[in-house]
């Protein structure tokens, strides 16, 4: 059998070009649409730490980054945090935060805001120790930045704890998502 004849009567190349063409323009035009969901001309702002499999109940976790002045919002200050699992581990079997398993970053919007969805941390393994998120912040003309935020009501929350670390309030809405809203002051340059 003559395979330039088949070729030929089989669709040409350019029909190819042109379908190929129109699946990746309209591929590229939602991903566009989506990201301008999430994204700002500084990075995505909202990020998701945790699949909606991770044990443990979910969490949302919101604010605004302001400059030293505690009144402008920072735009563009990267916000990385990380926190335990529902049982207490940084990763499975260990409590050493060098390589966190839930962790993730964010860099804050034009207003500077951030915006994270994950599980509750649990307290450490044996208890003692409130739960908490870690922050690390860090922007151009800013000091890196370590922070953390306690919630209310954990039993294990100190006077201590409670003068030296922001502890906020955690409200849980109708479909029993937990949120919380941690706004941050930058130190001065």
């Amino acid at each position: 059998m003559n395979t330039k004849i088949l070729k030929r009567k089989c669709c040409p190349p350019m029909i190819y070009a042109v379908i190929l063409f129109g699946l990746l323009s309209s591929s590229l035009l939602t991903l566009q649409a989506f990201s301008k969901t999430v994204r700002s001309k500084y990075g995505s702002w909202k990020t998701v730490l945790t699949s909606k499999d991770e044990p443990g109940e979910p969490l949302i976790v919101s604010g605004t980054v302001y400059a030293p002045d505690g009144k402008t919002p920072a735009a563009g200050i990267t916000v990385y945090v990380y926190h335990t699992d529902a049982a207490g581990y940084y990763r499975k079997g260990t409590n050493s935060s060098d390589n966190p398993r839930i962790k993730g970053t964010m860099i804050t919007n034009g207003e500077g805001r951030y915006e994270f969805r994950t599980i509750k941390p649990g307290n450490y393994p044996g208890g003692g120790v409130p739960a908490h998120v870690h922050y690390v912040l860090s922007g151009k003309g800013y000091p890196k930045q370590n922070d953390e935020v306690m919630f209310e009501g954990d039993p294990y929350l100190t006077p201590r704890e409670r003068s030296e670390i922001s502890v906020r309030p955690l409200t849980r809405d109708n479909d029993g998502v937990w949120h919380c809203v941690y706004d941050i002051k930058l130190k001065e340059k």
